[in-house]
Parts: structure tokens; sequence; C-alpha cells
């Protein structure tokens, strides 16, 4: 069985991504291709949270375990879509970046039945994504200066190599 899924973002209005995935893949697997494709690094924290039909979160798919006061808790690794995704229109927010609380929207569009599919599948990938987290990025004159900043940390002045070990001669 087939699962559509369309994702947006409430911070990059232009963003339209859509993936397909089957009901067996876990979701680490829809994690995974969510990071890949977004170009997101892979260390970072994220969970998927299903939404009732008043849109509040009912279930956690943590990367984690978690393992709070032996309650019901779901793993990204352990847990197939299939398990907890049942009806099209169904509707899960994918939280990216803990800290600044910002997420995707993420709903079931589709269910084929009739067929399966091996690996995800990227349908459409439209506009920019939100990056990852707030503040990553230096800007442009930031990151030459960091740069230059870290290639004296390497390899120091010069002058004081002279005073460590003495001028070489070529050869």
């Amino acid at each position: 069985m087939i699962y559509h899924f369309k994702i947006t973002s409430q911070d990059s209005k232009n963003f339209h991504f859509e993936v397909e995935l089957d009901g067996k893949h876990s979701f680490s697997d829809f994690h995974s291709v969510i990071q890949k494709s977004l170009g997101y690094e892979t260390y970072q924290l994220a969970s998927f949270f299903i939404l009732n039909g008043s849109r509040k979160k009912i279930k956690e798919i943590s990367m984690l375990d978690l393992g709070i006061n032996n309650g019901v808790y779901y793993i990204m690794q352990k847990t197939k879509l299939a398990d907890l995704l049942k009806t099209e229109g169904q509707k899960l927010i994918y939280t990216f970046d803990f800290f600044n609380d910002r997420s995707l929207f993420v709903e079931l569009t589709g269910i084929i039945m009739e067929k399966n599919l091996k690996e995800p599948f990227v349908t459409l990938k439209q506009g920019d994504a939100p990056v990852q987290v707030l503040g990553e990025e230096p800007e442009p004159k930031e990151a030459t200066r960091l740069q230059e900043e870290e290639v004296f940390m390497d390899f120091g002045v010069v002058e004081d190599y002279d005073e460590l070990f003495g001028e070489m001669e070529d050869f």
C-alpha cells in the first residue's frame, strides 16, 4: 500500500513538497527522506506528531526511546506508517527545530491499496524549504572572516615557526 503525503511550511509560503512511501516503511524512513531531500543535517532531533480532528497532538513518534512513565510511546525506527496511519486526510506535524518550535505540516492525501513501493519517492519539490535551525547561516562577510580566522588557528603565524624551529633553508 502506498501513502502519498503533502508537506508544507508556515515559515516558507512558497514551499511545497510531496512524497510517497510504502505502508511498510518506518517513520525513520519518512524522516530520512525529508532530511535528505531538504538538505537538513541528520544529527538534529525531530519528531512526528499525529493530530486529532481539533489539531491537537495525540501521539508522538520520536527518534529517541523516551520510555517515560511506562506510557505508550513510539520510536521512528520501530513504527511502520501502516501501524498508525489509517485514513486519507490524516494530519501530522514534523517538528525539526524543537528550540524554536518550528515544524512542517504533513497531510496524508492518498492511499493506494493495490501497489507497493520499495523506496520512498519524492514526487514534487517546489520553493524554498525553511532553514533547519534559525540563525545557523552566517552572513557571507562573516563566513569569510571566520574562514580566515580558522586558517590562522590551524597554521599560526609564520614568524612563530621561525622562532621555534629556526629559519629553514631551501635545498
